[in-house]
């Protein structure tokens, strides 16, 4: 099955937006990067609808993940969930964080993706993002205990569905 999410990270550099496809078959996953751009500053919500819409990607996206490496930022996955229509899924690691881990999934995201974890750009950090909000969405264990350290594997990250009934 191909999954078409958005991953958005807001780090020290400010906020990168990536959109791939991912792919999982046999427990393999692959992925392609579609596009992705850094902006250092603006509103999420307006970068991420000018983004779907420069890029024609209305209809492509099926998911928004966000996450923020500067503490103190307070992203509202609500807002953008109700100003896009689309699940969004926020706070990826405040579960894990709460069972005494780290909070780190960067790691669990290069080896399933085939990324080296050295060094990630910023793209591949929000490309990580976007990884793991589809495991939420499948509700799949994201966080692992043994690389994390918390008492145990948990699947991170709160959902806001945005859609209409």
């Amino acid at each position: 099955m191909i999954y078409r999410s958005l991953g958005v990270l807001v780090s020290q550099s400010g906020f990168t937006l990536a959109f791939a496809e991912f792919q999982e078959n046999a427990g393999v996953w692959t992925f392609e990067l579609k596009t992705a751009i850094t902006c250092t500053a603006g509103s999420v919500t307006e970068l991420i609808h000018s983004f779907i819409e420069k890029n024609e990607l209305q209809f492509k996206v099926a998911l928004i993940t966000l996450h923020t490496e500067t503490p103190g930022t307070i992203i509202s996955g609500a807002s953008v969930a109700a100003a896009t229509g689309l699940p969004v899924i926020t706070h990826l690691a405040a579960l894990d964080v709460e069972l005494g881990g780290n909070g780190e999934f960067y790691s669990y995201c290069s080896q399933k993706l085939n990324l080296p974890n050295n060094s990630l750009t910023e793209t591949e950090k929000a490309t990580c993002v976007a990884f793991m909000g589809i495991l939420r969405w499948r509700e799949e264990y994201n966080f692992l205990s043994s690389i994390t350290g918390a008492r145990r594997s948990s699947i991170g990250g709160a959902v806001w569905t945005g859609q209409e009934a």
